[in-house]
């Protein structure tokens, strides 16, 4: 027998299966090594949201990927032993929202900041909690703000062993602006502020080292004081077609203190990158959509389509390599190219994909692409990528 709590006032199960194709080549930047990779992929979410009440609401979902900043597995991976992929907890978060303008979430929930791929993978979570509001100015202008704490390292060595080491917190907070120059028909423009902090980033001694190829010196976060400005500006151009006009910002306030903390490391730091304490994406976006209201919110149907370009230069020392996106230039920085993703409605709940990038090494006197080991682990001179998918949603 089937039963449901009686606190549950709504449920809902949703989800979605992909399955990929995706080519990667890349040479390595200072060597002679290469990559070229042909992967068949596959990717399952499983989740569950409910709502108790008028206020409180619960997220749980399951996912493949180990490390949060991929969803996907390879087929073929287990061959003749047959091994089995493993689900793992996506998100499993309690919220709260006593009025129309406040909303609280604790536990490991959905990113909660409006920003880019560039500075955020879309596959990333938060380990902590987030606020948001959100003020109305006038009938257009709507004036938002989120922020809260993500829990880098939680670490218990002071009680174990005397060992005097703090855990490790970022804290954001971001203000948004969004104005509807006409509810109807539009245009719309929307831009955000994020400023993005580490606490104890130095208490372990540990210091970013953009050489480092392999090692975990390459993502440290010492002298991390980010601004990020991303921004949007939507608008019909005839009936039927948008237009999205997309760009995204980020410094390092620290920028300087980063590279001159791997220069006097003692690790043979060079003089390289002095000026890569930023990073920009500017792009242009076209797609069939019923109405302004439909293209502002990013809702299609069957046979809509669309398709996005940017380019993108990401600076050694401008954001946390941790968090950059693991597809387009495979969870590095100082990286510079372009970036095409482009998605055709097969079904309202069935859409093919096809993503394509092309990327360079920026500053080449830092001499090295830091970040995650991602799928190429290498130093990157040249890459380029080519991922073509469709998704089942439920």
């Amino acid at each position: 027998k089937l039963s449901i709590s009686k606190y549950l006032d709504e449920g809902k199960l949703y989800g979605d299966i992909r399955v990929r194709h995706e080519y990667r080549s890349a040479d390595e930047y200072g060597g002679d090594d290469s990559v070229d990779r042909n992967r068949q992929r596959y990717k399952i979410t499983l989740g569950f949201k409910t709502k108790i009440a008028d206020n409180w609401f619960t997220d749980i979902a399951f996912a493949m990927g180990s490390k949060g900043r991929s969803d996907n597995a390879t087929l073929g991976k287990g061959g003749f032993s047959e091994a089995k992929e493993n689900l793992f907890v996506k998100r499993a978060m309690l919220g709260w929202k006593p009025t129309d303008w406040l909303t609280l979430q604790a536990g490991r929930i959905k990113n909660p900041l409006y920003t880019k791929p560039m500075v955020w993978d879309k596959d990333l979570t938060w380990d902590g909690a987030s606020w948001k509001t959100k003020y109305k100015m006038s009938k257009q202008t709507t004036i938002s703000t989120t922020g809260g704490f993500n829990t880098m390292q939680g670490d218990d060595k002071q009680s174990r062993n005397g060992t005097d080491t703090n855990s490790q917190y970022q804290l954001s907070g971001q203000v948004i602006g969004k104005h509807l120059f006409d509810k109807k028909s539009g245009p719309s423009a929307k831009i955000g502020l994020t400023y993005t902090m580490y606490t104890n980033d130095d208490d372990a001694g540990q210091v970013f080292d953009p050489t480092a190829e392999g090692n975990d010196a390459q993502t440290y976060i010492n002298d991390l004081s980010l601004i990020e400005i991303p921004a949007d500006y939507k608008v019909m151009v005839k009936p039927g077609l948008g237009m999205t006009v997309f760009g995204d910002y980020a410094y390092n306030i620290d920028g300087s203190d980063r590279r001159d903390a791997w220069i006097n490391s003692g690790a043979g730091g060079n003089e390289g990158g002095s000026d890569d304490d930023s990073a920009f994406l500017v792009g242009i976006g076209f797609g069939s959509y019923k109405d302004f209201k439909a293209l502002d919110k990013g809702k299609q149907k069957k046979g809509d389509w669309k398709g996005n370009l940017w380019y993108q230069e990401v600076g050694t020392y401008s954001v946390d390599p941790n968090h950059v996106d693991s597809d387009i230039f495979d969870s590095k920085v100082n990286l510079k190219g372009i970036a095409f993703k482009g998605q055709y409605m097969i079904e309202d709940n069935v859409k093919f994909n096809i993503a394509y990038a092309h990327g360079e090494i920026n500053d080449k006197s830092v001499g090295c692409t830091p970040g995650v080991k991602g799928d190429t682990a290498m130093c990157i001179d040249s890459m380029d990528l080519l991922q073509l998918d469709v998704t089942y949603k439920f």
